[in-house]
């Protein structure tokens, strides 16, 4: 099929973009710097205050008329697109340049979007959420792509899916492409251990946007009220921290919403929070819960949640290891009851740091020596260095698996062809994780918290760890529940599955039977 060709470049006198007959040539972006209510004056050769703005022109103070488009310094300007199209597919480069005071530098990208494949490549490469695709696409393609989605989704539904997102440029197409019903949703769907590449991921909810969102908040436990709405449009994964937040016992709303923040979410990601069957769970839930309880007793939710926020701030700095902050939390609990109210407040009023950690910890040595409480003991003993090996019934145990073929052929160096056996180092390997020194392994070259968190949990049968390597690095972390659910799938540092990793990821489920029928 012969492919349609157009051209389209920024028209400054209209603000927008418009196709044209010819290749789309640079322009001289007026640089503005709006907190400064200032531009750069090309003539002065300097910056001077806006004096006035009308009709897409500025006047400078110095008396100069700059017309747009207008851009910050050191930012990207795309000038132009060429756009081909096919039956099922969408080439588009994406011409670009920097704007700066002189010497800029013209940039070119090219994508191409296989709407039959559901896949956006940038360069020859596939992208997904690892890089910020909003400003590689102007609104008026956008809008042309997601109409020619519309009508096959039409012809595929019999309905033409309502778009409710604030998402823009290409991260807005990827949404309607992978969950039309849900356009936000692919960008949270790894708590629930999807593949937004599966080709099933579309139906995996229901068939009309209000009712596949609906579903999902009465998963997290969530009342979708129009600011709800809001957020999660905005920023998908705050609705992820919303309900951990509600669920640790708050209900004034405004403090709801700013737990819809990037600290807080990463805060309950790196504890990979979870939902299966309506439920939330994660390592440190029930340590947590007791700490917002007791507070919210003696103080205010705003204190409270003042605290926590100390907390999310102390998570993101590099300086602290996570750990801190985890083990003081986990170590509350156990010396709750001998703390004074005072030692409580101070607590409170720090948040918890590496100075709340070092008390905590030495309280709650002090109640170990003098209590013997065999769930306090138990709970402290998370954290040793000691080795416990977990009883594991066979059928978590027949989740290992080696990928790929067991045999290959190589060519020697005199031209023969030999068949040899396949190391474990050059294809994926799936282990059960057996013990908590395992655990702590995993966690250390993963950068999770499985390592000190989910002791417990594998000690009392509610989940199994299985890991994967390649090439002698830890790639794959997964936790299945008793019934053979999987309740994440992550990468190092709780990435979301790319690549070779996705790949052989999915090639685990298959040849163990794990499908997903329905998402909530």
């Amino acid at each position: 099929m012969r492919a349609q060709c157009s051209y389209w470049a920024f028209s400054p006198k209209i603000n927008k973009y418009i196709p044209i007959s010819c290749e789309p040539m640079s322009l001289f972006p007026t640089i503005v710097n709006l907190k400064q209510k200032s531009v750069y004056c090309r003539s002065c050769h300097r910056w001077e205050y806006i004096a006035a703005f009308s009709n897409n022109i500025l006047k400078s103070q110095c008396g100069h008329l700059y017309e747009g488009p207008f851009a910050y310094e050191n930012s990207i300007f795309n000038y132009g697109y060429h756009v081909a199209k096919t039956k099922n597919n969408y080439l588009i480069l994406v011409k670009s340049q920097t704007v700066v005071k002189q010497n800029r530098r013209l940039i070119e990208n090219f994508y191409e979007l296989n709407l039959e494949r559901k896949v956006l490549s940038k360069n020859g490469k596939s992208v997904f959420e690892s890089e910020d695709l909003a400003s590689g696409l102007c609104p008026e393609i956008t809008e042309e792509i997601l109409k020619d989605l519309g009508d096959r989704y039409k012809k595929e539904f019999g309905i033409v899916p309502t778009i409710a997102s604030k998402f823009r440029g290409f991260s807005l197409i990827i949404g309607y492409m992978l969950s039309p019903f849900n356009i936000n949703f692919y960008k949270i769907s790894h708590h629930w251990a999807l593949n937004p590449y599966d080709k099933d991921f579309s139906t995996l909810s229901s068939g009309n946007t209000p009712t596949a969102e609906n579903e999902m908040f009465h998963s997290l436990g969530i009342k979708p009220s129009k600011s709800v709405r809001k957020l999660y449009q905005s920023f998908p994964e705050g609705v992820i921290s919303y309900a951990a937040v509600k669920d640790l016992g708050f209900s004034d709303v405004n403090i709801l919403l700013k737990s819809a923040n990037p600290l807080c979410y990463a805060f309950f990601k790196f504890c990979m929070v979870n939902f299966s069957d309506g439920e939330i769970s994660y390592s440190i839930r029930l340590s947590l819960k007791k700490f917002v309880g007791d507070m919210l007793a003696v103080s205010s939710e705003k204190t409270v949640w003042n605290s926590l926020e100390r907390t999310f701030n102390f998570f993101a700095d590099e300086k602290i290891p996570n750990n801190v902050i985890i083990d003081g939390i986990n170590s509350y609990p156990i010396c709750a009851d001998a703390l004074s109210d005072k030692e409580k407040k101070d607590v409170l009023h720090e948040g918890f740091n590496d100075y709340t950690h070092d008390f905590l910890v030495r309280r709650a040595d002090i109640v170990q020596a003098q209590n013997a409480n065999a769930l306090s003991a138990r709970m402290f003993d998370e954290n040793q260095e000691k080795d416990e090996k977990f009883e594991i019934e066979q059928p978590h145990l027949d989740l290992a698996y080696k990928c790929g073929e067991n045999r290959t052929t190589i060519r020697t160096g005199d031209g023969k062809i030999e068949t040899v056996e396949v190391k474990d180092e050059d294809r994926y390997c799936f282990y059960v994780a057996q013990s908590s020194a395992e655990l702590r392994t995993v966690g250390s070259e993963m950068h999770n918290c499985v390592g000190w968190c989910y002791t417990e949990l594998a000690r009392k049968k509610y989940c199994t760890i299985v890991y994967a390597k390649y090439k002698n690095k830890y790639r794959i972390c997964i936790e299945v529940s008793p019934k053979f659910s999987i309740r994440q799938a992550l990468g190092p540092g709780n990435r979301v599955l790319q690549g070779e990793d996705l790949l052989a990821y999915q090639e685990w489920c298959r040849a163990k039977n794990i499908k997903f029928k329905k998402v909530f």
